[in-house]
């Protein structure tokens, strides 16, 4: 207990020289063959790994949905010789943090450990990807475990739309589908599925690594094929098409007793490849995206006084990426804020942004990101969003870059483009009044 007092204490206090001017990646190759960016820090004896496949739970069949989720936390519940009790005791023992989860188009999974007990550490993730043991009571333990998480998840307004949102954008896409799964879905999975998914999903073609902290190249490279090299060489994952939207955005009402009213409104975005991306964050970030600073929040919160908080924001996924926003406010009060957000949004989109707001939003989305990488595992973390985005290991150095190049003009054009009211979809969970709407739907109760 004393070493995992102190490792955390160490991770909290961590300041690194790491920021986006002067973190180094280098591409480390495995003798087998396996890749990983390395950002070498010996400041601290501290490493964290990052590791992903690619086809997250959109991968699950939609009578199995949940498979990922429920497979991913298995991995934690025993391996080797060791059942779940002792392989956490082991982990813990060692002060070693080791996760895995699932969510769109991704299965994720970190490692954390003093550099002294880094042998020990890559053993034990060795175990867990090659040798989990699946047992019958930890299965059921965790399927019940998931079970509860569903129950607590439909007591969520927020959830309620954010599922209600999806469901209705992309009927037939796997986008659609829930990562925790139903009832009836979890029930439908058994142990030979959860072992497939180990076997079939966690490969070496679609497997990415980043990793920071004190260790050499070297050691890297020869832990890279410890760890990894007895993964199939191939994964065996289904082809998922680009999303539709639909011609026809819709204002949906779910039906939920209270006081308040849960909002939130979606439409299309470039995706992350699209040279309008950094555009695109400009005029996010003047609409919705800069906090206080944003149009909405000026007018709906500090003007209006209808909600303690707007915002919104991009979410760049593979097959498709949008533009979503959320606002809760009173019942009472939910048509006249949404008439406020159209208004607002309507104004930006036909008259265009202001030299001072771009110029402000460039200020703080170059300035943001250096203050974010303080700790190994935020800097493991860049690396890896920046290879499952594609972005280069160069990315640090050219982001500013990028961002500079943009001008007002630019920005109009992708609020032009990108940003046109008309194309919103709004899902509202509650008794809202003065919504006129275009279907009304009961919540989600399984």
């Amino acid at each position: 207990m004393k070493r995992f007092f102190i490792i955390q204490i160490l991770f909290l206090c961590l300041c690194s020289s790491a920021s986006a001017a002067s973190v180094k990646i280098e591409e480390v190759k495995s003798p087998g063959g396996i890749t990983a960016w390395l950002v070498r820090d010996d400041n601290l004896p501290l490493i964290t790994m990052r590791f992903a496949w690619k086809g997250g739970v959109e991968q699950d069949q939609p009578e199995k949905q949940g498979l990922s989720s429920l497979a991913a936390g298995l991995l934690m519940e025993g391996a080797g010789p060791y059942d779940s009790s002792e392989f956490k005791k082991q982990l813990a023992n060692r002060s070693i943090q080791m996760d895995f989860s699932a969510g769109r188009d991704v299965v994720k999974g970190y490692l954390k450990t003093i550099r002294g007990e880094r042998k020990d550490a890559f053993k034990f993730l060795r175990l867990a990807l090659t040798q989990p043991r699946f047992d019958g009571d930890a299965i059921e333990r965790a399927r019940n475990q998931q079970s509860t998480e569903i129950r607590v998840m439909l007591g969520k307004s927020d959830w309620q739309a954010r599922y209600a949102l999806f469901s209705n954008l992309f009927p037939s896409h796997p986008y659609s589908m829930r990562s925790l799964g139903t009832a009836t879905t979890l029930g439908n999975i058994g142990r030979d599925d959860i072992t497939s998914f180990v076997s079939n999903r966690m490969a070496k073609d679609n497997l990415i690594v980043a990793v920071a902290g004190s260790i050499s190249p070297h050691e890297l490279s020869l832990a890279l094929d410890e760890v990894f090299g007895s993964l199939a060489k191939k994964a065996k994952l289904t082809s998922v098409q680009d999303v539709s939207w639909p011609d026809n955005p819709e204002t949906i009402i779910v039906r939920r007793n209270g006081e308040q009213a849960s909002m939130l409104f979606a439409l299309p975005a470039p995706r992350r490849e699209d040279p309008d991306w950094y555009a695109a964050e400009i005029a996010n970030y003047i609409l919705g995206g800069g906090s206080f600073s944003s149009r909405l929040m000026q007018a709906v919160r500090d003007k209006e006084g209808m909600t303690y908080g707007i915002d919104t924001s991009l979410v760049a996924m593979n097959n498709g990426s949008m533009i979503i926003g959320s606002v809760d406010v009173d019942n009472l009060k939910a048509g006249s804020a949404l008439d406020v957000v159209k208004e607002v949004w309507r104004d930006l989109y036909e008259n265009g942004s202001k030299y001072e707001e771009v110029s402000a939003a460039k200020d703080y989305l170059m300035g943001h990101l250096p203050l974010t990488l303080t700790s190994t595992s935020a800097v493991a973390d860049a690396m890896m969003d920046m290879q499952l985005q594609k972005l280069g290991i160069d990315y640090l150095d050219r982001r500013n870059m990028l961002m500079r190049q943009v001008s007002v003009d630019d920005v109009n054009r992708v609020l032009r483009r990108w940003f046109n009211p008309d194309a919103m979809t709004l899902v509202a969970v509650g008794e809202p009044e003065g919504i006129a709407y275009t279907k009304m739907q009961e919540q989600t109760q399984e």
